[in-house]
């Protein structure tokens, strides 16, 4: 039933596709292998696609005249190793928007991320797009707190541009009769572009599924181009209410930065570093400690499209870092070791 489902809706969405102005299929494939250390159990190699998530989408535009376009975005994850969809019963889990663009700005409708989401994309030297968070720390932080989810349901999302200023809002509505905060999500952002220097700042607030804890967070930053050379510097921030009168408060204080060297043409180096100081780790007073993440990423282009790269990342943990539940499951990660190690080396390849 699950087969007939999706085929019947990509037969949809190529009917659909035919009364756009102009349509177009895109994607990311990128595979190769992967070692690491501290698992539980060991080390151990693995198929992996860690540079970025493969993705596979359809994006459309039509002309509505006046400057202004119907936009629409469908895009879903997937592994290269077994053809599996990244979210099991969801068809398109990273993009399922539709929109309209013009002079006035962008509105978009749908499952998408947050401007603040985005503004942390922005600032990060990678552009938060490894799939595993031994190079994209943020992605547990920044997204929903609560469910792990990267991208938020039932969402409006307008953003303007004027002059070098850039600035944004979202909306992702819970849904839950009496009680309008329960599951919901706002976000505001803002940057400013001035010749080789971007700044930025965003705040996004969520709420769990009663309503009973938020999470909110705070970034601050920039990069500067310089030459073949570009800097990140920000300062991101995230606080958790805890779920009664005597639990404490979760704080994340993540100054962290990087950059991407552009050698040649062919050839860009990517290094970055993150402090994760941790206090009250799982709204339990006097849990603190740190997540150190540190890595370096070669990218050779063989083509405008398709590169090789091989990657270095090495996260350490101290305090009770060393034994929060979500990065034991994230890393697999022995309990009784302090750091773990990876190197991958793999091709990836966009169309």
């Amino acid at each position: 039933m699950k087969n007939l489902m999706t085929a019947m809706s990509l037969v949809l969405i190529s009917g659909v596709a035919h009364a756009q102005s102009s349509v177009t299929l895109y994607g990311i494939a990128g595979g190769g292998v992967r070692w690491s250390n501290n698992h539980k159990g060991g080390a151990t190699f693995q198929y992996s696609s860690i540079e970025t998530l493969n993705r596979l989408g359809f994006r459309g535009s039509e002309d509505l005249g006046g400057g202004t376009n119907a936009i629409f975005d469908l895009e879903n994850s997937y592994s290269t190793g077994t053809g599996a969809m990244s979210k099991s019963g969801i068809l398109f889990d990273t993009e399922a928007y539709i929109g309209v663009t013009g002079s006035y700005g962008r509105l978009t409708l749908g499952r998408q991320f947050t401007v603040a989401e985005e503004l942390s994309i922005a600032l990060d030297p990678d552009q938060i797009s490894g799939s595993n968070v031994a190079i994209a720390p943020d992605a547990l932080l920044v997204t929903n707190f609560f469910t792990g989810d990267s991208r938020f349901n039932n969402m409006v999302k307008y953003k303007g541009q004027v002059g070098g200023a850039g600035f944004g809002a979202s909306y992702s509505v819970g849904g839950v009769a009496g009680n309008t905060r329960a599951g919901s999500n706002y976000a505001v952002a803002a940057t400013y572009q001035t010749g080789p220097l971007l700044g930025g700042a965003g705040y996004q607030r969520t709420y769990n599924a009663d309503a009973t804890q938020m999470a909110q967070t705070y970034q601050i930053g920039g990069h500067w181009q310089t030459g073949p050379v570009r800097v990140f510097l920000s300062y991101f921030e995230l606080m958790v209410s805890g779920s009664g009168m005597n639990s404490s408060q979760r704080r994340d204080r993540v100054p962290q930065g990087g950059i991407t060297y552009q050698v040649t043409p062919a050839l860009i180096l990517v290094a970055a570093y993150y402090d994760d100081i941790a206090s009250n780790l799982g709204n339990v007073r006097g849990a603190s400690g740190h997540k150190a993440t540190a890595y370096g990423i070669a990218d050779y282009f063989l083509s405008k499209r398709t590169n090789v790269y091989l990657e270095v990342d090495r996260n350490s943990f101290t305090g009770a870092y060393q034994t929060d539940p979500t990065n034991l499951a994230a890393f697999n990660r022995n309990p009784a070791s302090t750091a773990a190690t990876g190197v991958s080396i793999g091709m990836t390849t966009h169309f």
